[in-house]
């Protein structure tokens, strides 16, 4: 519509000009009223919108602990926010973002305990006997430094009566201050940014993990099939715990138990460059699944495995609604674990599976019962159509370590359900319904993976876990490149290029940053109703609409004077309005939004009508919208390497170099670095 060199651009221009002054009049008409001066009174917490809370939090405060909470009324949110700890409302607070997204806070009270004969667990939570009672913050005091805790750091516990402070000072330690006093300090809390940093030592502990199941695995041998016995039934049957049995390259018509401490190694899987003829095949019968492991510290490696099952997870449990007292995924436990697999393990901690293929009509490999797992060099081909098929790997609760690896077809490439302190990396997926699938499964590291033709999504965090670090993955054509809920994850260095989205801001109190949306139809979505999360140092190129908001408050997605890049929003300099960089970008408005694909946009942007409109924004009571808003867009792209490989149709997969940004808060936004690998 903008094209300047056309008639109908100057009647279209005109037309926004006259629709953004109406929209200003009519702005303004509507929100003249002066607030009301009286202060709102507490409401039930269930009714705020909470945040810092995770499923992980839920589980350790389900007991006797308690988390001290905050519920607070901001002048320009229609929403009550309950914070949950008094520390993450003070840190609140002083972050200038708070008050450019929501208004100054109208009124604030915190939850004392001054009748609720408060203490501490034996594990050093804070727990209180009774509810506790609201209070305005201003009039309440606090206990800092004390030596109750909640499952994110340091607690604050707040009372009434400087008295009742002074005696859980008596019995826990602690210093008794009044609000002014503690709007000023900073708490030890564990954030996205102490994700961000923890990251590279996660990757150092899936090195750790990989080299103390690879010496494990190297044992003795004491069996050969075909020499020391007829079948690997028999070998296994015959070894003496922690010694090798030998498989020769050939076919093995047989499905196998494990239940003692050894190493089944075969000659290999015939990929790599290998020969087809000299890969060792074990092959079940179309039922159940292949090899069962039900004993610590196996390891197999070197085969090939077909002939697995169809069923793909017990229907009765799969089905069946919980009983009283049950969790709500109990049947999801209990049905996805229960299914044909190429190696079922069952309690089986410290198994090892290095170069094994597996091509399987249900799961690849199916873990549960705290079976943690090493895998390397694993490849799972699923079938071709997702509804067929099932899981690559299937962790329930089973801590899983996977690098190295392949996942085409099938269901899920990697799915895990409460296997906390998992990680993938190196790997790729293709063809999946979703590549890596998180439920309830926190402090993870999803790392330098590729992701293509994903049906629903590359990757999918579900059910609020905490602490998850998403970081240098790749993904392309996909519907979906990141969607993440939870808390306290960080979500960095990626590239998502080609896909329905690129990533969604769908975690609380998150961290995302130096990723590339590029060549998407929409390139992020924020999704929280009342945003916590900080976007910043992102790349935004090439997408049909780099960025849009589901309802909520405005969303500022800067830090200081540190912004994103917004493709387009620089055009501005080539009209001599105004140079890159130097006004405030709007994805989400009508005009901004179309300066990527119509430069001639600007000049509506510049016009009186919409400078009117800007700044009715955020300055008169109630006319703040949802929406995003960059104060400080970058003029030029962060990672520029990657951008270019991002948009390249036929660029390889492209990992920012996170773990050399050891304080990537603080680091240079330049990503020249970034490593291109096949």
């Amino acid at each position: 519509m903008f094209d300047p060199y056309r008639d109908r651009s100057g009647r279209a221009l005109a037309a926004l000009l006259l629709f953004a002054l109406a929209t200003a009049v009519a702005t303004g008409a509507a929100f003249a009223a002066d607030p009301s001066d009286a202060a709102p009174s507490p409401v039930a917490y269930d009714d705020v919108v909470e945040l810092g809370l995770s499923s992980e939090t839920d589980a350790l405060m389900a007991g006797d602990a308690t988390l001290p909470r905050v519920q607070v009324f901001y002048s320009q949110l229609q929403y009550v926010v309950g914070y949950n700890g008094v520390e993450s409302f003070a840190s609140a607070l002083a972050a200038d973002r708070t008050e450019r997204q929501f208004g100054y806070p109208i009124a604030a009270y915190v939850e004392t305990f001054d009748s609720s004969r408060p203490g501490v667990t034996d594990e050093g939570l804070f727990a209180a006997e009774l509810a506790g009672e609201w209070t305005p913050a201003s009039e309440a005091v606090y206990v800092v430094g004390s030596e109750a805790r909640s499952p994110a750091g340091e607690t604050v516990v707040p009372f009434r009566d400087r008295d009742a402070a002074a005696a859980f000072v008596d019995d826990h330690g602690g210093t008794v201050i009044g609000w002014e006093t503690l709007r000023s300090r900073s708490f030890d809390t564990d954030t996205a940014a102490v994700v961000r940093e923890t990251a590279p030592r996660r990757w150092g502990e899936a090195d750790r993990r990989i080299a103390a199941a690879a010496r494990r695995s190297d044992r003795p041998v004491s069996v050969v099939v075909g020499e020391d016995a007829p079948t690997i039934q028999a070998a296994v049957d015959a070894a003496p715990a922690d010694t090798t049995v030998v498989v020769p390259p050939g076919t093995y018509d047989e499905t196998v138990a494990i239940t003692k401490s050894v190493t089944v190694s075969g000659g290999g899987t015939g990929g790599d460059g290998g020969s087809q003829s000299e890969a060792t095949r074990l092959r079940g019968d179309g039922n159940g699944s292949v090899l069962t492991v039900r004993a610590p510290n196996v390891s197999i490696t070197g085969l090939r495995i077909s002939g697995t099952g169809t069923q793909t997870r017990d229907p009765e449990a799969a089905s069946r609604p919980p009983e009283e007292g049950e969790a709500w995924d109990t049947n999801i436990r209990l049905g996805y674990g229960h299914g044909d697999a190429g190696v079922k393990a069952v309690a089986a901690p410290g198994l090892f599976i290095d170069d094994v293929t597996v091509d399987t009509e249900a799961s690849g490999l199916l873990l549960r019962e705290e079976s943690d797992t090493v895998v390397r060099r694993l490849r799972v081909d699923g079938t071709e159509a997702w509804q067929d098929g099932f899981m690559g790997i299937v962790g329930m609760q089973s801590r899983v370590t996977v690098t190295d690896s392949a996942f085409v077809g099938g269901r899920d490439g990697v799915y895990l359900h409460r296997a906390d302190g998992s990680i993938v990396r190196n790997s790729s997926f293709a063809g999946n319904r979703y590549g890596t699938h998180l439920m309830y499964t926190g402090e993870t590291l999803i790392a330098d993976n590729a992701f293509r033709n994903e049906t629903f999504g590359g990757i999918t965090v579900m059910t609020r876990p905490a602490g998850n670090a998403i970081v240098g993955n790749d993904v392309r054509d996909s519907s979906a490149g990141i969607q993440a809920s939870g808390t306290r994850t960080y979500v960095g260095y990626n590239t998502l290029a080609g896909n329905d989205l690129g990533f969604s801001t769908s975690a609380r109190g998150s961290l995302y940053e130096h990723n590339v949306a590029a060549n998407n139809a929409l390139g992020a979505r924020a999704t929280t109703v009342v945003p916590s999360s900080r976007v910043v140092a992102n790349d935004f190129v090439g997408n049909d609409v780099h960025a849009d908001a589901g309802p909520g408050a405005l969303r500022v997605w800067a830090d200081d004077d540190r912004g994103n890049y917004w493709e387009g929003a620089g055009v501005s300099a080539e009209l001599g309005l105004a140079a890159p960089g130097e006004r405030a970008y709007r994805p989400t408005a009508p005009v901004d939004a179309a300066l990527a694909r119509e430069p001639a946009a600007i000049l509506a942007s510049e016009s009186p009508a919409a400078t009117l409109l800007d700044r009715l924004r955020g300055t008169v009571p109630g006319a703040r919208t949802g929406g995003i808003l960059d104060p400080a867009p970058s003029p030029e792209p962060h990672a520029p390497d990657r951008v270019a490989s991002a948009t390249d149709p036929d660029g390889d997969p492209v990992h920012g170099d996170w773990r050399g940004r050891s304080d990537n808060a603080t680091a240079a936004t330049d990503d020249a670095t970034a490593e291109v690998v096949a």
